[in-house]
């Protein structure tokens, strides 16, 4: 069988994913990750999970890695025991704050300019205005402007300038529909942007794919994935019939994953991949949503809230070797 079971998954949703000091982390809602406690965050060797330290108190809801440090974000306010507000980061050895934190929600991390930017919900952060997107530069949090007006999906760099997505339709003041780009001076739209949520970004072949729950971008219809060449929106193919969640680029594939079932007509549960040309499956894909996408090892992760992939049970993590989805765990 091209199935291994590898321990035995989360107790609950997957939300984040990333790769840290050669270890795959997941973070979410779950409280224990191959039987082992580990509150909402744990780190996959390849072979077992391991919690890091005493983990968070609520959802973690992003993560990333900044210099040598991963960095999660969530709904918590605790982190290995110390409050944190929302945010916080490891060190390899235990979760330090940064600083005062924000006041709310954190769902995107990245990086811009040898910066740490978090996006959310948040008003607040360092005890300052920081409307739903600020900047650590290492010592203290800074604005971006006047920020958004609603909440920040995504983020990520693209053009020598930071891209924000989410829920908002102004940024800076400025109409911006659901995605923006910051110079480091001030907010601009990127074309006549979306008609609903942005909730991924990615790079791939030079451009910026967006994907979220929108029908159109720039005006012309793309069904939940668009491309930005820097200069306007194209869709990919007929795109997918329904929302995207996740993005992630393995070898030249673009990967998406969310709750749709079809592509075109081309049937893709959950997960797709796109070849430049076509959306193809992956397998039979999953019995409930996409949440998050990584790659490790050479192979795309997915999290979610999916108990089995190609219909076997693999307890909402589950990886792809390239012919079918292999388990990272069952319960």
């Amino acid at each position: 069988s091209a199935w291994q079971p590898l321990g035995t998954g989360m107790i609950s949703q997957v939300r984040a994913l990333t790769v840290y000091n050669g270890e795959l982390i997941a973070g979410g809602f779950f409280t224990t990750a191959g039987g082992v406690t580990v509150n909402r965050i744990a780190s996959w060797n390849g072979a077992t999970w391991q919690a890091l330290g005493s983990g968070m108190n609520n959802d973690v809801r992003a993560l990333t890695v900044h210099g040598t440090e991963l960095v999660a974000g969530g709904w918590f306010t605790t982190a290995g025991g110390p409050a944190a507000g929302y945010i916080a980061r490891w060190d390899g050895a235990g979760w330090q704050t940064l600083g005062s934190g924000v006041d709310s929600w954190v769902f995107a991390l990245g990086t811009y300019n040898g910066e740490l930017i978090a996006g959310g919900n948040f008003l607040h952060a360092g005890g300052q205005a920081a409307n739903r997107v600020a900047r650590w530069d290492g010592a203290a949090w800074q604005p971006l402007g006047s920020g958004t007006s609603n909440a920040v999906f995504a983020v990520g760099a693209y053009g020598g300038e930071l891209v924000a997505a989410g829920s908002f339709t102004t940024a800076g003041g400025e109409p911006a529909l659901f995605i923006a780009r910051w110079d480091g001076a001030g907010w601009r739209p990127l074309g006549s942007g979306m008609n609903n949520d942005v909730n991924a970004l990615t790079i791939h072949e030079g451009g910026l794919i967006a994907g979220g729950g929108f029908i159109a971008a720039g005006g012309g219809a793309a069904e939940h994935v668009a491309r930005w060449d820097g200069a306007a929106w194209q869709p990919l193919g007929t795109g997918l019939e329904g929302p995207i969640y996740a993005l992630t680029v393995l070898d030249d594939q673009l990967v998406a994953g969310g709750v749709f079932t079809h592509a075109g007509a081309q049937s893709a549960v959950r997960i797709a991949r796109w070849d430049g040309l076509n959306w193809q499956s992956l397998g039979s894909g999953m019995d409930n949503t996409v949440l998050a996408l990584t790659v490790y090892n050479g192979e795309v992760v997915a999290g979610g809230y999916f108990n089995t992939a190609d219909g076997l049970p693999v307890n909402r993590i589950a990886r792809w070797d390239g012919v079918a989805w292999q388990s990272l765990g069952s319960g």
